[in-house]
């Protein structure tokens, strides 16, 4: 238990002791004095909570720390902070960057901070966490855009309901985006979009009464760092494809489709972000997709450069040239690089 729990309960202790009525209340009276307690006690926790940076660990605390510890190595240096999915968690090994760039005269330091399953308004919370805790903002942010993404208001939804991380990242920001996503009927039939509503009043509501911050929470300066790049060297088991379908996938040709109609909720999401992340300081931001087999995904990305990421650096892997160093063994699964497809 966290050492806020203890004096927690030993405040509401000291005050059911010593702030009893003098006449017995009626009952909306007492309704009335609950509900003012809980409000208070709620917001008492929160403002304590974020005096002392606690939080609901999950790998990206980890992550944020070492990247944090990365910054304050190399203070003088500038950040190129990327931020992503476990599409950019196998892909991007920041150390192998960052020597890339200064070999041709560039001094930045590459930082990852992506996690599996991160949803567009998770990965802008650790962005926050970040801009908050170093000691200046990053260069330049390159922001991962992917389409199951981008189609999903509540992605976390599908990764690990009712824990932890999913609790922590619906702030009252976060559920007014996936609110607004929903709204614009990003779910997939009727039973899709009453499941959706229906976990993210729950998390919403868990979140927002800070339901089991107390009892799991830590300081997020305690936390063991943990670098984000996840290197696999050996193919997943359930991956059959062989070097001839591999290289048929890759050489389908993306057809780039100038009149794309970006999804609405998301492209006002990224809108807003680029406002705070400039307002912050940084002095450029970009987007990319890492390479992956299915087309259909990669064309995606790179109809966004064209449209809604146009007056922005965008990196799509559609070039013939990169696609064919790819061919062979090379991927975790379709969706993700082996190491050595990461060197590339």
């Amino acid at each position: 238990m966290h050492w806020l729990a203890f004096l927690a309960a030993c405040l509401a202790l000291l005050l059911a002791r010593n702030l009893r009525a003098p006449k017995p209340s009626t009952l909306f009276t007492g309704f009335c004095a609950f509900v003012l307690a809980f409000v208070l006690t709620t917001a008492g926790v929160r403002f304590a909570a974020h005096q002392t940076h606690l939080t609901r660990p999950s790998d990206y605390d980890a992550f944020l720390t070492h990247a944090l510890e990365q910054n304050a190595a190399e203070p003088d240096a500038p950040v190129a902070l990327f931020v992503g999915s476990s599409f950019s968690r196998n892909a991007l090994n920041a150390d192998l960057l960052t020597k890339l760039l200064r070999k041709r005269g560039y001094p930045h330091r590459v930082i990852n901070l992506s996690l599996e399953g991160a949803s567009l308004q998770e990965r802008n919370a650790q962005i926050l966490a970040y801009l908050e805790h170093a000691s200046s903002p990053p260069d330049i942010v390159f922001l991962e855009a992917a389409k199951e993404f981008d189609e999903d208001p509540v992605y976390v939804f599908n990764v690990a309901k009712f824990s932890d991380r999913a609790i922590e990242q619906f702030t009252p920001d976060a559920t007014f985006w996936s609110m607004k996503g929903l709204a614009q009927g990003q779910c997939w039939g009727v039973a899709s979009c009453v499941k959706g509503w229906g976990l993210l009043g729950i998390h919403a509501a868990m979140n927002a009464t800070n339901l089991g911050l107390l009892a799991t929470g830590e300081s997020r300066m305690s936390i063991d760092a943990k670098p984000s790049f996840d290197p696999q060297t050996v193919r997943r088991e359930t991956f059959a494809l062989n070097k001839q379908e591999i290289a048929a996938a890759l050489s389908v040709p993306s057809e780039i489709n100038q009149n794309h109609t970006p999804i609405t909720w998301s492209r006002l999401f990224r809108a807003e972000q680029r406002q705070t992340l400039e307002k912050a300081g940084v002095r450029r931001v970009a987007y990319y997709f890492p390479p992956v087999l299915p087309e259909e995904e990669r064309t995606y990305f790179a109809n966004l450069c064209v449209t809604e990421f146009k007056d922005y650096p965008c990196f799509a892997p559609i070039q013939p040239w990169f696609l064919k160093g790819l061919i062979g063994e090379h991927w975790y699964d379709e969706k993700h690089v082996l190491t050595t497809g990461s060197n590339k």
